[in-house]
């Protein structure tokens, strides 16, 4: 069976063979395919979409990796011929679209049925369901006009990204799930909202394979720093460590040791060169942390790659997903399959993930105070938090198996192609 995917960035094996940093994000694309190919019936393309000039086609460990580069300025058309020439030379079984939010997915689609390929859609977020938690459930309308510059400009900046960045992702969005014939997802929430797009539709459940350091990392009670918290991105509003923040306050009153730990770089640093649209958060983040004093109690670690963010899970107390709106988010999987005590806002698939109380403690994503209090659950027993460790590993080992996860795959392809 010869497979082609597409995906949204390049794999570290192409970028250090070009000589390229390798992304942070997107490990689980490199450990499915990497199962995938030790199946001897199974042929793997990749096409990868390029944010530079570059032009490849490599074999690499048995997988064949083909570049995909355009600009914003590149017409659906234009992408759709540079995709026909990708699929005539791999001439695939069948296509597998990783995501949904860019043009070239569309492209492949639209190339797909050309060479009457059947394509299957991978729902990784679903941007449409997504849209109305953009500014992370903030007041942006108040702080438009508010006595603050720092929130104006916050705000306002937040909001051209959602209207100007996000919002116009979202239309080929939808007719690529309306387009859809066969959807893989991994949650109720992402067969709910892709039902509500294209109810015809045949939908194929299949969890990821996360990369091998969270599978060989352990967290113990022993080795842990009291009172510590990691965070697994503080990006962007969406990813909610606003209200980690607001919920420090409480925490300090009874544990001043506390310390919160957040994936990514310092907020509004004087030598940031990101885009305008990536700062507004930002600035309100930085005056936030400022506003309430907690400023000793948080330290932003900066991009980690895998191995890192699995010694950080393990030595933490508890990890927290303060996202506004996630699917199925794979930073809480690999924090349970470390077996980090895990708190996260009750929002989108995660109650897919986790039962609440057991595996995990969840809480309302807009408050700060139920979050505090569940975070002082996990640091005032050590018994409950290896409880939570326990069976959220148990759990995790489950829904992230994988072998279990690459013949879930598979036999959804053998399926399509019946």
């Amino acid at each position: 069976m010869k497979v082609l995917w597409t995906v949204n960035l390049i794999p570290a094996a192409v970028s250090v063979k070009l000589g390229k940093t390798s992304e942070v994000l997107g490990g689980w694309v490199e450990s499915m395919a990497a199962k995938l190919s030790e199946n001897n019936d199974i042929e793997l393309g990749i096409v990868c979409k390029c944010e530079e000039n570059l032009n490849f086609c490599e074999v690499i460990d048995g997988i064949t990796y083909f570049s995909l580069y355009y600009t914003s300025s590149t017409s659906l058309s234009e992408l759709e011929s540079k995709c026909n020439e990708i699929v005539t030379k791999f001439n695939p079984d069948i296509v597998n679209i990783e995501g949904t939010e860019f043009l070239h997915a569309r492209a492949m689609q639209l190339s797909a049925k050309n060479h009457n390929i059947p394509a299957v859609v991978s729902l990784q977020g679903i941007l449409n369901g997504q849209y109305a938690y953009q500014c992370g459930q903030l007041p942006v309308d108040d702080m438009m006009f508010s006595k603050s510059l720092t929130n104006i400009f916050s705000a306002w900046i937040m909001h051209l990204r959602k209207t100007m960045w996000y919002k116009p992702r979202m239309k080929p969005e939808k007719e690529i799930i309306e387009n859809a014939d066969y959807i893989l997802g991994r949650t109720t929430w992402d067969r709910a909202h892709s039902y509500a797009i294209n109810p015809n539709a045949k939908y194929y459940p299949c969890s990821r394979i996360l990369r091998a350091p969270f599978y060989e990392e352990k967290w113990s009670a022993e080795k842990m720093q009291r009172h510590s918290i990691y965070v697994g991105n503080g990006y962007n509003a969406l990813k909610g460590a606003h209200f980690v923040v607001m919920a420090l306050p409480y925490l300090i009153r009874e544990y001043p040791d506390v310390k919160v730990y957040i994936a990514g770089y310092k907020p509004y640093q004087e030598n940031d060169k990101r885009s305008i649209l990536k700062k507004g958060y930002a600035a309100y983040l930085k005056k936030l942390i400022y506003d309430l004093g907690v400023q000793d109690h948080i330290e932003f670690t900066g991009p980690l790659k895998a191995p890192q963010v699995a010694q950080m899970l393990s030595k933490v107390n508890a990890y927290v997903l303060c996202s506004t709106i996630e699917n199925s988010p794979n930073t809480l999987g690999e924090a349970m399959m470390v077996g980090t005590p895990c708190v996260s806002a009750y929002v989108g698939g995660v109650s897919d993930m986790a039962e609440d109380g057991k595996e995990a403690l969840f809480y309302r994503n807009d408050d700060p105070k139920l979050l505090a209090w569940n975070l002082k659950r996990i640091f005032d027993s050590d018994e409950f938090a290896l409880a939570l460790s326990e069976a959220g590993k148990k759990k995790a080992r489950i829904t992230h198996d994988p072998e279990r996860n690459a013949q879930l795959l598979i036999d959804a392809y053998t399926d399509i192609l019946e």
